[in-house]
């Protein structure tokens, strides 16, 4: 069996030959769109990198920054809140308006530690025990003294106070 002789033949000379530059130039195309898209997904991911890299510097600017400030505040940190609080209440067996005019005298003992730094309040913790405990404190005619068993520091001063009843 013979393979027919079509290179011979103007026609199919002209069709081989529109395959092959149809194909160089589809190739030459592709190349150049590749190429093209490459290259600007290349700029592209450049330019996000770039972008990346100063973001995070940013961040450890603004974390730094941050670290700082929250360092401050907790050097400027003040009492805020005092709170007291009667550990033996129902042990002495004393009434409502007892409970709180003695709460509110023993607030009056304190009361000047509001919005002062939490540092200077802390070195002065055995001045505000000795001006709590070394007071008599008259309600009607009875006399009380308070005992401070627990003292906690921090935004508000939390006393835990025991309450010493006359003989």
């Amino acid at each position: 069996m013979r393979i027919p002789p079509y290179y011979r033949r103007p026609g199919w000379q002209r069709f081989f030959a529109g395959i092959i530059i149809g194909v160089l130039g589809g190739w030459a195309f592709f190349l150049f769109q590749f190429g093209a898209v490459h290259e600007e997904l290349v700029v592209e991911l450049n330019k996000q990198r770039l972008q990346i890299k100063d973001q995070e510097e940013q961040i450890e600017v603004l974390r730094s920054e941050e670290r700082e400030r929250n360092e401050e505040n907790e050097e400027k940190l003040t009492i805020q809140d005092i709170i007291i609080d009667f550990t033996n209440q129902e042990k002495a067996r004393l009434n409502e308006l007892t409970l709180y005019e003695l709460k509110q005298q023993a607030e009056g003992e304190v009361k000047f530690l509001k919005n002062k730094n939490i540092e200077s309040v802390v070195e002065g913790k055995e001045l505000i025990k000795n001006a709590v405990e070394n007071k008599v404190y008259r309600i009607g005619e009875r006399e009380y003294k308070l005992q401070i068993e627990e003292m906690h520091i921090y935004s508000s001063l939390e006393l835990h106070i025991k309450i010493l009843l006359p003989d």
